[in-house]
């Protein structure tokens, strides 16, 4: 392929056929990638201060036509989960599945641009702090068989995804400061998701036999 060719062919991330828009919300735009086995992406522009969630890993491999030089500062991964700012130069780059299952990865683009202040980090045992960043904070939320817990209201908007497949009976709820119910939610498989707004109180029951994980980020 030219590289006029290459140029007209690019697309914005969020256009690119196998990243699918799953949620848009003026905060946060979230993209599910499902990459089947043996497939290619089209080239792509990731512009956006973005955290990214492996759930399938595969034999994948990127041809990257420009990006930031990280040689120097390697980007922190924290298992399957990493953050990148693209302030300096954006990612052009196509992605190959190189190998005989799908690549599921998830794609966080966080669109805001008017941070705010949030509350102090989250100290209880179900909760791991992974890295703080100008548009969000993230943490990895595991959860026992039979644990409950509550996140009392916060300042920040939450964004939760499940990192782990077959949970059986595990339930997110919203609840306002009344103590009604906005919304509850059950969770089965990796990249089932909830957003709950900034200010509403959050019950988290694990009801199943195994360990449930979630990527749990607080939104600036």
């Amino acid at each position: 392929m030219s590289i006029f060719s290459v140029s007209q062919a690019q697309v914005p991330v969020s256009q690119e056929p196998m990243h699918h828009n799953i949620l848009d919300n003026g905060h946060v735009r979230l993209l599910d990638v499902h990459i089947p086995a043996g497939d290619t992406t089209r080239y792509h522009i990731h512009a956006t201060p973005s955290v990214f969630l492996v759930l399938t890993d595969a034999n994948a491999s990127s041809q990257v036509i420009t990006e930031e030089d990280h040689s120097k500062s390697p980007i922190p991964h924290y298992g399957n989960i990493w953050f990148e700012g693209f302030y300096l130069q954006h990612r052009i780059h196509r992605v190959y599945n190189r190998d005989n299952h799908e690549y599921h990865v998830m794609d966080i683009e966080l669109t805001n641009k008017n941070y705010k202040a949030i509350d102090s980090p989250i100290r209880q045992p179900a909760f791991s702090f992974l890295f703080e960043e100008k548009p969000v904070r993230a943490y990895r939320l595991t959860l026992g068989s039979g644990i409950n817990i509550t996140v009392p209201s916060r300042k920040a908007d939450i964004l939760m995804i499940q990192l782990t497949d077959s949970a059986e009976n595990m339930r997110v709820e919203e609840l306002l400061n009344g103590g009604k119910t906005a919304q509850e939610k059950l969770f089965h498989l990796k990249g089932d998701f909830i957003y709950i707004p900034s200010g509403s109180r959050i019950i988290i029951r694990n009801g199943g036999k195994d360990k449930t994980e979630f990527g749990f980020f607080e939104l600036k």
